[in-house]
């Protein structure tokens, strides 16, 4: 989907706060309604997707059929317990929508629904009214200068991971849901998904005693290097694994010829701050992004 730059963004999301005044009925999306929908110039489906993805997951899209505004959800990281917005094209009905898909997916039996504002950006007014609140603060950096580094000189050893494995599938998703808090853990599917897409590499740190202790996951598209996950057995923690496995990502990218390496963390994640900060990464606020959600079934616990 096509970025907006952000003054046309706010102004547009001022528009959808302000003018909320449809009282057209909201209704699940079927699979049946897609060729109805007129899909905007910046849309990231065609009408054949989200006939598939609607079939798939039935109930929790939704739209306006007298307005032609929809919203499109489907799973989150390939989980079942958790829905997100992939897709919201509503101005005076956007909260509405909103509400209509977090009570969907209420009754669907799902745990959270959410929305990650990546790809545009709204007035968070918008998601007050819709009964949605902040749930992450997402932090941009880049690293400016890529250093030299000699793998040579680390403790752990570090090979590649292949996802259709059976036996590193379940180690991966083993280590992933203990390293991390349960918003962000990878399902199988997500790590089979990630695992075959283009220019990505997952790598296992093994300690002298072979034993996995923490993987790291990185893409690489032309010149540009992402780190998209380090995970550290949690009672490993502190021990310079963490570090030991940043370098081995920054290197890993570098050798396949990036320029330019960026990650994302949370904001209150101070641990990794702390960590990245201090390598030399630097932040990119104007690229940050947030999540907003609404607990289902209980208190929001699960966040971490």
């Amino acid at each position: 989907m096509r970025r907006f730059p952000r003054v046309w963004q706010r102004q547009m999301a001022d528009f959808e706060v302000e003018n909320e005044t449809q009282t057209h009925p909201v209704v699940p999306l079927t699979a049946d309604d897609a060729h109805r929908l007129r899909l905007g110039w910046t849309s990231r489906f065609d009408k054949p997707d989200i006939r598939n993805l609607v079939a798939q997951f039935p109930e929790i899209s939704q739209w306006i059929p007298e307005t032609g505004e929809y919203l499109i959800a489907g799973p989150w990281r390939h989980r079942r317990d958790v829905a997100t917005v992939m897709e919201l094209s509503g101005q005076t009905g956007a909260a509405s929508l909103l509400r209509a898909f977090a009570e969907s997916s209420r009754e669907s039996g799902l745990e959270l629904a959410l929305l990650s504002e990546h790809q545009e950006s709204r007035n968070p007014r918008l998601y007050e009214r819709a009964g949605y609140d902040l749930l992450e603060h997402i932090l941009i950096y880049e690293l400016p200068t890529i250093p030299s580094i000699d793998p040579e000189n680390f403790r752990l050893t570090f090979r590649e991971m292949v996802v259709a494995r059976d036996d590193h599938l379940e180690a991966l998703v083993e280590l992933d849901h203990q390293a991390f808090p349960w918003l962000w853990w990878n399902s199988e599917g997500e790590f089979l998904n990630y695992g075959r897409a283009r220019g990505v590499k997952i790598y296992g740190g093994f300690d002298p005693q072979g034993r996995l202790v923490s993987y790291v996951g990185i893409t690489r598209f032309r010149a540009w290097g992402h780190l998209d996950r380090i995970a550290v057995r949690p009672e490993l923690q502190g021990q310079g694994i963490g570090l030991e496995s940043l370098d081995w990502s920054i290197y890993a990218l570098a050798q396949s010829g990036a320029g330019r390496i960026g990650l994302s963390t949370q904001a209150r994640n101070e641990r990794s701050r702390f960590i990245y900060e201090r390598y030399g990464f630097e932040r990119k606020p104007q690229q940050d992004y947030y999540l907003y959600g609404v607990w289902l079934q209980d208190n929001g616990s699960h966040l971490g």
